[in-house]
């Protein structure tokens, strides 16, 4: 330095020479750091400079930058002539400003000549000719006391922001408004995130579950509206909270090139714009939801209507204009609006309905469609969204008008729309791969119903507002019942409704990207609006809305989020709540059942609340209502059960122990392939109440029966162990247990709900499964022994031979027992939409890999649980009469946590399968010699998984020919060779082997001469039958080696067969139709196709057992011992 600061020179001056100094030092090639320049001043200031410095250092040691300590060192002088000029407001922060700008240039010679920029600076101020500059009328005399600060320092105000942005997506404002405190009945969202464009004011909403959704959310929306508008995204505002501040997010940002600003903490009013939306949006969807008058669960869908009206409608800040013509050039056209929720008839067309059917039905009003030409309406009677263009509208009528007075002239049954079941539209058959036939697509239909738009972001729609041509319509001004129909026949025309293709995002995107344009019909008639329509109406319907909320008439409805009933229950309506299922006199009398059984059975009695020990908390309680069903599918009777909310009970306080044993499937179909085989009676009874049975250890307390409260505040105590406890299935078996043993039968070994009985030459075997029980018995008289004396000790109900039996119908002829779920099949189509779709002839395409398709987005939350309901459903299936698709579950399995549309097509693809043999099943033939055979298969897939490269196992074991037990399962471990594999899975089979041949041992049937097992793989049975050790299989684990023991007990007897007859092939890989065919026959089930060549539908295994060859896979009603 050429000399240090002092008298005669402003900081700005003294700065600038170091600056001058340092640019000098560069151009000789020297290069000088930034801390040593910032040392170098410092050296150069008087005292009290440093010293005020030293102040900012200690509090703003994360800003110790050059420019900020230069900015520090002017402010700091400014203050100081502020306070000797009287200019504490205007100049000290013009002088800022001033030391901010200007610093870097040519100062003049002294104080006077910085006063003079200043007050320069000051005057552009005042002109308006410089923004940000704070100025305040006033002078004080000294700075500001620090103490006095820290005590009575004020929020700044919060001008209003009078800069906007002025192209689309230039600047975005987004929020999350939520939770709310009734869950979405949609989907089960709490949230809804908001994006306003600043330019246009056009906002979108989606509704989430969680705010960790708003990222994708996010992503999702800057596609579509990016590739809709052809602008960028340059800045997106938000406040700080945690779902737009995580990494990804912010990944995504940076990558995009967008400008992310945030909101002070614990300051909204710097996002106010998306805090204002919000408002908005809300306090619309309370009067939406007030005047349809339906419950808070619709929430969304209000949310989601005041968003498409507020983007309709003009604003005063853009010059009357509306958001969306802002957006879209366009002028939004609203002449189809109608009272949203109002009552509406649709037109039936004349395909769908026979003669003497109502040519109308009943629908709750939703929205507009945004692809087609028509209305969106709820259908009462189908309990799904729909669309239609001949509709007549009943705008002063709601659901629940419509309800109380009884309106159901087409003759639909009345139900209430927040229970129904929506689906969501999203089946599109995918073409048949491979070698599944092609189908005739059919011809489309303009004017097509729809199943509605499913993504949760809305877009603004284009088409639905600028079409020319209206859907023809009269509305009558006062309509009357009596005139409805007249209306109907007169202005109704015959356009079809057939079933919709869903657009998704991803379909909307891909249109964009290959820039394909949906050709609007045009029309040369010129539409004409309805009177409602007139400019008169229109004003008031303005001045109406735009009042604080911006209101319409629309709403874009989305589908309901599925709720699978069981298959078996169909779609009978049962009451929903205490006040509906007392208005129903079946209702009424079936609770009065109920109250009574537990009166006969002393379950409780009312006591005063005193007793109740302090700190036992009383248990609430609530009935179930469900139709009992007969064995075709027909409603037998209204079954009312009142339960114990047993969430609400605590570990050692309400109960201990809760395991409860229920009968294995494989032993009832043993039970079933026995009495086929040997030609025995097998009866099933009921036990009436069962868990009413059962003794109570614990002290337990409940509140009087929902509507059944007789006011004196009373609590129940229980005597006896209800329905909902913990511990009533357990407390019933031990009761059942105990009756059991006590009339001389002696529990299973294999399986704790199985007992037999025998004395003499009699025996009978009992197989119990929670309250229905099945008896197979040798002896007419000990039958009705044993019926007699459970009749003594339980309330049963004797049904005779069985038909019907946990899901399954049991037909029996002479030439044996068919075990099949027809009926629950059909009601699994029906629930999920598919009763009418094409069948197909394998479950799953040849070569099917679940893992395929990595790079396809997740399904959405309401899909996914669609997607689990229909796996859930196969599962219990394929437990039970259908092996075949047995793979083919498993393998959906794999990813019901995240599924993606993929696996949805190909769990609708089983489902399909399913339809084209619905009373397909197992077939247990009656064996002329009374011969009972049991027979192993086992086989593997080497490395099938394409991820973990583990190998699938699969066994079946056929009673006579027909399965008996089976399993599909992907191994624990990886498998180093086909060999090994092989190796793995026999030994799996082995263990179920062993098991049914001691099951048989308690039936009375000692398989003489081991279980044979065939396997197609000769290095696999040669290393279970010698104990070799060598370098491939040392690293074996001992647990696999348990095959040797078994084969060297005689327990088993392999054998090996040819691929092109190992039945368990179906059990571990998708099959090509023929050869899917082949393994269906020997397992003893009827091929879905009859194509099946005749060469291999008479397929013969034999068997060296004894002196004798056996027929293991025969056609039904044929085979036997050769």
């Amino acid at each position: 330095m050429e000399r240090n600061y002092g008298e005669g020179e402003t900081m700005v001056q003294y700065l600038q020479r170091v600056d001058e100094n340092v640019r000098a030092l560069e151009e000789l090639d020297y290069t000088v750091d930034e801390k040593e320049i910032i040392y170098t001043a410092l050296q150069g200031l008087d005292q009290a400079a440093n010293e005020a410095l030293l102040q900012y250092l200690h509090l703003e040691q994360q800003k110790w930058t050059k420019v900020w300590i230069w900015e520090v060192l002017i402010s700091d002088e400014a203050r100081k002539v502020d306070a000797g000029r009287g200019l504490e407001g205007g100049m000290g922060a013009v002088d800022k400003a001033s030391s901010r700008k200007g610093y870097q240039q040519q100062g003049g010679g002294g104080k006077k000549k910085e006063l003079d920029k200043c007050l320069q600076l000051l005057e552009c101020v005042k002109k308006g000719e410089l923004k940000g500059v704070e100025v305040k009328k006033g002078a004080g005399q000294q700075s500001k006391c620090p103490d006095c600060t820290s005590g009575k320092l004020p929020r700044t105000s919060f001008p209003i922001s009078s800069d906007h942005a002025s192209t689309p997506l230039e600047l975005v404002h987004t929020d999350v408004c939520g939770p709310m405190q009734t869950p979405d009945r949609e989907r089960g969202s709490r949230y809804f995130v908001t994006f306003l464009d600043d330019f246009s004011r056009l906002s979108w909403v989606t509704l989430v579950k969680t705010k960790d959704e708003v990222g994708k959310v996010f992503k999702r929306w800057i596609r579509y509206v990016e590739r809709e508008s052809g602008a960028k995204v340059k800045v997106l505002r938000s406040d700080r909270g945690g779902e737009y501040l995580g990494k990804e997010l912010q990944t995504f940002l940076e990558e995009k090139g967008i400008t992310h600003q945030l909101s002070v903490p614990y300051t909204p009013q710097q996002n106010e714009a998306a805090k204002r939306l919000n408002r908005t949006l809300t306090d619309l969807a309370r009067a939406i939801l007030s005047h349809a008058e339906l419950d808070n669960t619709w929430w969304g869908a209000a949310v989601q209507y005041a968003n498409w009206v507020k983007n309709r409608m003009g604003s005063k800040g853009l010059g009357g204009k509306s958001p969306y013509s802002l957006w879209t050039g366009k002028v939004p056209n609203v002449s189809m609006a109608r009272v949203w929720g109002c009552m509406a008839q649709y037109k039936v067309p004349d395909q769908q309905r026979r003669k003497l059917d109502p040519k109308a039905q009943w629908g709750i009003f939703l929205g507009v469609s945004e692809r087609s030409k028509a209305w969106v309406l709820w259908s009462v009677a189908d309990q799904r969204v729909m669309e239609s263009r001949d509709v007549i509208f009943h705008e002063g009528l709601n659901f629940k008008g419509w309800k109380e007075h009884g309106t159901s002239q087409s003759g639909t049954s009345i139900q209430d729309p927040h229970t129904a079941s929506i689906f969501e539209g999203a089946w599109e058959d995918p073409g048949d791969e491979g070698e599944e036939q092609q189908e005739e697509p059919e011809p489309a239909d303009p004017n097509h119903e729809e199943s509605r738009e499913t993504d949760s972001t809305p877009q603004p729609a284009t088409q639905a507002d600028a079409r020319d041509d209206q859907p023809e319509q009269h509305v009558p001004s006062t309509p009357s019942r009596s005139s409805w129909q007249q209306l109907l026949d007169q202005q109704l025309s015959k356009t079809p409704r057939t079933p919709m293709k869903r657009v998704t995002w991803e379909e909307k995107l891909r249109r964009l990207e290959e820039g394909e344009a949906t050709p609007l019909r045009r029309s040369a008639r010129i539409s004409q609006p309805p009177e409602r329509f007139t400019p008169g109406h229109i004003a008031r319907m303005h001045d109406h809305l735009v009042s604080d909320l911006d209101d319409c008439m629309l709403v874009d409805m989305h589908g309901h989020e599925y709720a699978l009933d069981v298959c078996l229950m169909g779609q009978v309506h049962e009451p929903r709540s205490v006040h509906e299922a007392l208005n129903r006199p079946e209702w009424v009398e079936s609770m009065h059942e109920e109250l009574e059984s537990h009166k006969v059975n002393g379950s409780f009695e009312l006591v005063d609340p005193a007793v109740v020990p302090p700190g036992l908390e009383v248990l609430r309680c609530q009935w179930v209502w469900k139709y009992k069903h007969n064995p075709d599918g027909t409603v037998e009777r209204p079954k009312s059960r009142l339960v114990v909310m047993g969430n609400t009970q605590k570990l050692g306080v309400h109960y201990e122990e809760v395991y409860s044993p229920v009968g294995k499937h494989a032993t009832l179909r043993d039970m079933l392939g026995i009495s086929a085989a040997l030609g025995l009676d097998i009866h099933h009874m009921d036990v009436k109440t069962a868990f009413l049975h059962g003794d109570l250890e614990e002290e337990l307390y409940m509140r009087q029966p929902p509507g059944f409260d007789d006011g004196s505040h009373r609590v129940c105590r229980l005597k006896k162990s209800i329905y909902g406890l913990k511990q009533a299935p357990r407390q019933w078996y031990l009761k059942f247990d105990e009756a059991l043993m006590d009339f001389g039968f002696e529990r299973s070994e294999c399986d704790p709900a199985l007992y037999h009985f025998v004395k003499d030459e009699e025996r009978i075997s009992l197989f119990l499964y929670v309250d229905d029980l099945l008896l197979l018995c040798s002896s007419k008289a000990l039958l009705d022994r044993v019926k007699e004396f459970l009749s003594l000790r339980f309330r049963m109900k004797d049904l005779g031979e069985v038909k019907y039996y946990l899901g399954m119908q049991i037909e029996r002829d002479e030439s044996g027992i068919l075990i099949h779920q027809e009926r629950y099949i059909l009601n699994m189509l029906q629930s999920f939409g598919l009763s009418e779709a094409n069948p197909v002839r394998t479950p799953l395409p040849t070569g099917f890999d679940v893992h395929a398709y990595e790079d396809e987005p997740l399904l959405r939350d309401e899909l996914v649980k669609l997607y689990q309901s229909i796996v859930g459903s196969l599962m219990y299936a394929c437990t039970t009469t259908q092996p075949q698709i047995a793979f083919a579950v498993s393998q959906l399995s794999k990813v019901a946590s995240c599924p993606k549309m993929f696996h949805l097509q190909a769990a609708k693809r089983v489902l399909r399968y399913l339809k084209g043999g619905v009373k397909s099943g197992i077939f247990f033939q009656t064996q002329p010699q009374s011969q009972v055979q049991l027979v192993g298969f086992s086989d593997a897939d080497y490395a099938g998984d394409s991820a973990s490269r583990r190998s699938h196992s699969g066994y079946v074991f056929c009673l006579n020919g027909a399965a008996l037990s089976w399993q599909s399962k992907r191994q624990p471990v990886v498998a180093l060779s086909t060999t090994e594999s092989e190796y793995i899975s026999l030994c799996q089979c082995i263990q179920e082997g062993v098991w049914l041949r001691r099951l048989f041992g308690e039936f009375g049937h000692d398989h003489a001469g081991g279980v044979p097992v065939f396997v197609d793989n000769q290095s696999a049975i040669a290393l279970a039958q010698n104990a070799c050790l060598h370098g491939r299989t040392k690293h074996m684990q001992v647990r696999w080696h348990f095959i040797r023991e078994m084969v060297a007990a005689g327990e088993v007897i392999l054998q090996w067969c040819p691929t092109n007859r190992q039945a368990a092939d179906i059990l571990t890989k998708s099959l090509p139709f023929e050869r899917h065919g082949v393994c269906m026959t020997l397992l003893g089930m009827q091929p879905h196709d009859d194509r099946v060549p005749a060469a291999d539908a008479g397929v013969l295994v034999l068997l060296s057992l004894a002196d004798s060859m056996l027929w293991v896979a025969p056609t039904h009603g044929q085979g036997g011992v050769v």
